[in-house]
């Protein structure tokens, strides 16, 4: 679950249990005003009643129920039952209604004064009225329709006010939290998009200061000293290559002169021949520095151009041959595509040459038999080219690891090399938005398969 989905989720929740806990708050509160107000209407009643047995020496009990029957303020499914002070009925205005107090109850009726209960379908009032005459139990019950059907639709009215403002709270929270945190979405996609050789990118600043502006700005001003960082350190990766490669390249052309000399010895020729060898190992590793160097500060420019592949493999392996006259290329063109298509990607010259020569380099010297084939393959959304060789295989259980820095294979056991040829091969690659992957055939035949989308 994401910021936004958490942040809705929580003052949804915080809403919905507020305005229910509102909602019931005030559903209850007027559910007792009209029980109050309902047990006021029956005091009232049952007073009346007594007052008119005490006042009226000789009420006629047939005119007490016409009194009753055409009170304005008669209550629905009303009784009425006045006991005197011996708890003998004396009057019940409706005969059909069966509402019976047991002595014990009017003992409570007399020491409380008034006992209000309730059951499934009315409301009861028992009221103890003294007087200085008699004493008079009145019991009133009634049913208050008016107020349960007001309660009723009160109940029906919160219910649909919180279904609909709870639904609406939802909705909105879930949009406005995606709207405000838009920023958020936009500075992931772009921090996502941030590599070692997209280290100019910046967070833009948005219209109004606030905590995503702030953190906008803090992200900034952090890219900005890690891009000054890597800056430095690629210049002084630049230089000192370049200071390096001069005193080396002297010491190997010293140590070559040296074994001209005829008349060493032995034991001297084989020390000036470790000398040579050390250098021309360590002359690779800052032609390898230089390479890194190179595409470091190329990351920036737009450089990318029409080049054909051929023409680039082709240019690599004179390179090689000048060094190496036993190299052999074998260079064959499939067309797999379903349209005639030229072998042409967009890329940067330099850059895809130096990885490509190191294709080719790593594949010779890994040979069994100084035989490189290379073969390129045209498909509809894609060129790949494939550099095969025959010779021991590296005993790994992933391949990808052969691509990391310095890292050299079972099969490197009595070749020369630093480890860094296959890693400058994949950062050149990635620059170029390729891949690339090193398959095993067999147990004597290794391939590197990179592919260019098209």
């Amino acid at each position: 679950m994401n910021l936004k989905q958490r942040f809705s989720l929580v003052f949804s929740s915080l809403f919905s249990v507020i305005l229910a806990a509102v909602m019931l708050t005030v559903y209850f509160l007027f559910a007792d005003f009209r029980q109050e107000e309902f047990f006021d209407r029956l005091a009232e009643k049952a007073e009346t009643t007594a007052r008119l047995f005490v006042d009226v020496k000789e009420i006629d009990y047939n005119l007490q129920k016409t009194i009753d029957r055409n009170s304005v303020r008669k209550l629905y499914n009303e009784q009425t039952l006045v006991f005197d002070e011996n708890k003998k009925l004396i009057y019940s205005s409706n005969d059909n209604f069966n509402l019976k107090w047991t002595p014990q109850e009017l003992d409570r009726v007399k020491t409380e004064g008034r006992v209000y209960e309730r059951n499934s379908q009315n409301e009861i009032l028992g009221l103890y009225y003294n007087s200085e005459e008699k004493d008079y139990y009145v019991l009133i019950s009634g049913t208050d329709t008016y107020g349960n059907r007001k309660l009723n639709y009160l109940m029906y009215l919160l219910i649909g006010a919180f279904v609909t403002g709870t639904t609406l709270v939802w909705m909105l929270s879930f949009s406005v939290s995606k709207k405000s945190l838009e920023p958020l979405d936009a500075f992931r996609k772009q921090i996502q998009e941030i590599a070692d050789n997209e280290l100019t990118i910046r967070l833009p600043k948005a219209k109004r200061e606030d905590e995503i502006n702030a953190l906008a700005n803090s992200f900034n001003q952090m890219m900005d000293r890690i891009d000054n960082a890597y800056s430095r350190q690629r210049e002084f990766t630049s230089q000192a290559s370049h200071e390096l490669r001069t005193p080396v390249a002297r010491i190997a052309a010293r140590v070559e002169n040296m074994l001209q000399d005829d008349e060493l010895d032995a034991e001297m020729r084989t020390y000036l021949s470790s000398v040579a060898e050390d250098a021309f190992h360590l002359s690779e590793i800052i032609s390898a520095l230089i390479s890194f160097a190179e595409v470091n500060n190329r990351r920036n420019a737009v450089l990318f151009k029409p080049v054909r592949l051929d023409e680039l493999i082709f240019s690599a392996a004179d390179e090689i041959s000048a060094i190496d006259s036993n190299f052999k290329l074998k260079f064959e063109i499939e067309n797999n595509s379903s349209n005639e298509t030229d072998i042409e990607i967009k890329a940067d010259e330099v850059l895809l040459k130096i990885a490509l020569l190191n294709l080719l380099k790593n594949a010779l010297l890994y040979s069994d038999n100084k035989l490189v084939e290379c073969c390129i393959k045209q498909k509809d959304h894609s060129i790949e080219i494939a550099v095969t060789n025959t010779g021991p295989v590296p005993q790994v259980k992933d391949t990808d690891v052969l691509f990391s820095t310095f890292y050299r294979g079972s099969n490197t056991k009595n070749k020369s090399g630093s480890g860094i040829g296959l890693s400058i091969v994949k950062r050149i690659l990635d620059y170029h938005q390729a891949s690339v992957a090193y398959n095993i055939i067999d147990s004597n035949t290794n391939q590197v398969i990179v592919t260019f989308l098209l």
